[in-house]
């Protein structure tokens, strides 16, 4: 027999308990939209979302005037692995500057166009979201 409806019967009662789970890429999917909308809201034009080149992939490419941001999005529920900024480690940057080489100059823009990286974190928080926008972002090493 099935205990619907009792509490702490059957498994509705433990699920109750449980926080659901969030995919990682749903996460990243709605960081990513987050950080779009935001932009837009700021001024910036969209050009590009999740640009491949190769192997390597560019979040989100945006343009404000004579400057192109190569935008990396990280979203994070907690900070137990720290800020989500501080996980974009130097390898990631490295590869999107890589990516940002190749892609810029297909992008057809005037060749007085600025390139930089942005980083934009988004943490999800009891009441709601933070989004800090990181514009020129390298982080805290340097090789």
């Amino acid at each position: 027999m099935h205990d619907r409806g009792v509490p702490g019967g059957g498994s509705e009662g433990r699920d109750r308990k449980r926080r659901p789970a969030w995919p990682a890429s749903r996460n990243g999917r709605l960081g990513e939209e987050i950080a779009a909308l935001y932009l837009q809201l700021v001024g910036y034009e969209i050009l590009a979302r999740n640009a491949r080149c190769g192997p390597l992939e560019v979040d989100l490419i945006a343009r404000q005037g004579r400057t192109v941001a190569f935008v990396e999005v990280r979203m994070r529920s907690s900070r137990s692995h720290g800020r989500p900024e501080e996980t974009v480690r130097w390898a990631k940057r490295r590869n999107i500057l890589r990516a940002a080489s190749v892609l810029l100059p297909r992008l057809g823009l005037p060749p007085e166009t600025r390139a930089r990286l942005d980083v934009i974190a988004v943490e999800r928080e009891a009441l709601g979201l933070r989004l800090r926008h990181l514009p020129g972002w390298m982080g805290p090493e340097t090789r």
